[in-house]
């Protein structure tokens, strides 16, 4: 099987576009993630973080972060959250992202997007394969923003999200 096949098939998964927010020790971070719905009942929702990362570092202290569904006004922080690494950093501060307070964990929100999704992590999967930790959250506190149209990326691309699919 060849790497840049392989790469080119999951390019056409489609997701959605988030920013993953996580905070410890008075530390918060954030990072471009992709989120997958696990279960209903129990809302349970899961995401992948490579061990690499800072954010990853802050969840595993805080055992929570916030999923934040961009809008598709907000497309321009998926590529400058996905581009800068590390703790040097302050994301919020350097790209002037405005965030408000959660209700249930200690996490950032970002303010102005289609949805935010608080998680407390359930379980986590550290021996797979590969250079990233899996994730299953329970959902503690969610709100959305119907007024707004969330965002999708498709093979390497961002596309809107409307009322409908039309074929």
């Amino acid at each position: 099987m060849s790497t840049k096949s392989f790469v080119q098939a999951t390019m056409q998964l489609p997701c959605s576009v988030t920013i993953l927010t996580a905070q410890a020790d008075n530390i918060q971070g954030a990072m471009t993630a992709s989120s997958m719905y696990v279960s209903q009942v129990p809302p349970l929702l899961a995401i992948s973080v490579s061990k690499t990362f800072a954010t990853y570092h802050l969840i595993e202290k805080s055992k929570e972060f916030a999923i934040n569904l961009i809008a598709d006004s907000q497309q321009d922080l998926a590529g400058k959250f996905g581009s800068i690494h590390g703790y040097e950093i302050d994301k919020f501060k350097e790209f002037g992202v405005k965030t408000e307070t959660a209700n249930m964990i200690r996490a950032p929100l970002i303010l102005g997007c289609f949805a935010n999704i608080e998680c407390r992590v359930q379980t986590s999967l550290w021996d797979v394969e590969g250079n990233h930790a899996i994730y299953i959250a329970e959902v503690v506190g969610f709100r959305m923003n119907d007024k707004l149209s969330p965002m999708v990326w498709l093979n390497n691309k961002y596309f809107r999200v409307g009322s409908e699919c039309k074929l």
